[in-house]
């Protein structure tokens, strides 16, 4: 494969996993899935070379270096999609329990206020 073959792929790959445009939730699922999918061909292809295949005329050693770097394309745009993941997940627990010690904090400060006027509606 000639360096511009890899550099097309290299680019068709980019464009295929990392998007400027916003994309939905389920596209992000499946464009995550097709990015594992790809990264476990990538490291069977890789495992499949042996010493008894690699020196063989057009054989793997004559791409396997763009396959690794391929893989470690993929998965970088994984762990992004991962980060981004985590960070929503992250902004999502904060806030929940953000509203819910705000609703627990008025519901003490409720029970308290009933239990003082109680206590002075007896007196």
């Amino acid at each position: 494969m000639s360096n511009q073959e890899a550099k097309d792929t290299r680019h068709q790959l980019h464009q295929q996993y990392e998007r400027p445009e916003p994309q939905s939730t389920i596209s992000d699922r499946d464009d995550i899935t097709v990015a594992i999918e790809g990264l476990r061909s990538r490291l069977g292809t890789l495992a499949s070379i042996t010493a008894d295949n690699m020196l063989i005329p057009g054989g793997p050693h004559e791409r396997y270096h763009m396959i690794v770097e391929e893989a470690y394309a993929v998965l970088g745009l994984i762990e992004t999609q991962v980060d981004e993941l985590r960070s929503e997940l992250e902004y999502q627990h904060k806030r929940l329990d953000e509203i819910r010690d705000a609703q627990l904090s008025q519901e003490a400060e409720d029970e308290s206020r009933r239990a003082h006027e109680d206590w002075a509606n007896e007196e």
